[in-house]
């Protein structure tokens, strides 16, 4: 197949040469009608011209060498020498004798017209040569260019979706949000650093935060953005199904009748652990590598931290703030299926604060510890999000020795009681 950077142009293989039976068949046609156009146009029996003029039938070894060279003109040159004999011998033709200088003049035309093309044709076989050759290397270098493209395509995939974890994501969530402070509504300026932060972390080119007003999107109320500015249709797909299931939608779970009339291509509530919606980002163009379901979940869940933590604040291991990083991370498993484990230390109050004030300084970075007191009796809770159970256990033998008197229970996240963590009172 031809290539397209090759279109108008004729590729010859010269691994396959013509057919040698055309050529001499072609020669024998031409040969015989110059001959047969000679007689045909013969005056006072010369139809060869040696008597005068221009001898016509010369151009049938000329033709012949021109077109196929030296051997085809000189058998034709041959063949006309050959008939010119008869024709001399059977009186056709008008001669005193056989002219040996017109023969040798015929001859030498077909012989030079012959050599001529031979070597324009080796010379043009040697440029058919280096043409193939360099035709094969530059398909050779056109596919590894695309080779070499489509794995740039998929390195850049892969770094844009491994840049961070999603802890590390949480962890240098809340040091960007930790200006905007925690307001019972947050701010304009706090929206703003979470898009940046999550259009940086996802890929997104293009998208804003619209603010909710009665359980519906205000449109015209945009509270933050990234790229350029779009209009928001109330009537979007996507965004009414956002709002109708209060959970992430995707353009490409839309209904395919409805597709073709939206615009955007996810719709993100931005809701705390409470369930209060207090906004909705709505993301109009991200790259085709970075649309797909793991890296939007990967927002959302930024999304829900970020919200919680202009919400509520970061209040170090304060029983409230425990309570509500556990119902943001029940929320995460029951929505998104990501692990988590509780550990919960009980047991007399001086053991119980040993146990505390030992597992404090080793809790990571987005791990919460706090002691509080449930049923009147005081326990110690360490919060490890993002882990299973196997994982909080091997974080607890390297944690250190605890004591022996305290009771201790490791649980995944989806067998703790959320009634039980609400009831907590501080110590």
């Amino acid at each position: 197949m031809k290539k397209p950077w090759l279109e108008g142009i004729e590729i010859v293989n010269v691994n396959s040469p013509d057919s040698a039976w055309g050529g001499w068949l072609e020669t024998f046609i031409l040969t015989a009608l110059v001959i047969a156009a000679s007689f045909a146009t013969q005056q006072d029996h010369d139809p060869f011209r040696l008597g005068g003029g221009f001898p016509w039938p010369i151009l049938a070894p000329l033709l012949a060498g021109l077109r196929y060279g030296f051997a085809y003109g000189f058998v034709s040159a041959l063949l006309i020498l050959a008939t010119l004999g008869v024709a001399i011998n059977q009186q056709w033709q008008q001669a005193a004798g056989f002219p040996l200088a017109w023969s040798l003049g015929a001859v030498a035309v077909a012989m030079v017209a012959g050599e001529f093309r031979d070597m324009w044709g080796r010379r043009l076989h040697r440029l058919e040569g280096a043409y193939q050759y360099r035709a094969e290397r530059l398909e050779e270098f056109t596919r590894n260019y695309q080779l070499l493209r489509l794995s740039h395509d998929r390195l850049e995939q892969a770094v844009a979706n491994s840049g961070f974890s999603l802890r590390e994501g949480i962890m240098h969530l809340q040091p960007v949000l930790e200006a905007a402070g925690a307001e019972d509504r947050p701010a304009p300026a706090a929206f703003q650093s979470l898009i940046e932060f999550l259009a940086d972390y996802g890929a997104v080119t293009q998208a804003c935060i619209a603010g909710i007003s009665t359980e519906r999107l205000d449109a015209t109320q945009v509270l933050a953005q990234v790229g350029e500015r779009f209009e928001i249709d109330p009537d979007d797909p996507v965004l009414a199904a956002a709002l109708e299931s209060g959970e992430l939608a995707t353009v490409n779970l839309a209904p395919e009748e409805v597709m073709d009339r939206g615009q955007l291509l996810a719709a993100i509530p931005l809701a705390d652990s409470t369930g209060e919606i207090h906004a909705m980002l709505l993301v109009r163009s991200m790259p085709f590598f970075a649309f797909h379901e793991n890296n939007l979940r990967l927002i959302a869940v930024l999304a829900a931290h970020g919200i919680d933590h202009l919400r509520f604040g970061a209040g170090g291991s304060s029983v409230t703030r425990f309570i509500t990083s556990f119902e943001r991370a029940y929320q995460d498993f029951s929505r998104f299926k990501l692990d988590a484990s509780l550990l919960t230390l009980s047991g007399n109050p001086s053991d119980v604060l040993a146990a505390y004030d030992k597992l404090r300084p080793m809790v990571r970075a987005i791990d919460i510890v706090c002691i509080a007191r449930r049923a009147g009796h005081p326990v110690a809770l360490v919060l490890i999000p993002l882990t299973p159970r196997a994982g909080a256990q091997a974080w607890m033998d390297r944690a250190g020795d605890i004591p022996e008197q305290v009771s201790k229970e490791l649980i995944s996240i989806q067998d703790a009681d959320p009634q039980a963590i609400r009831s907590l009172e501080e110590y």
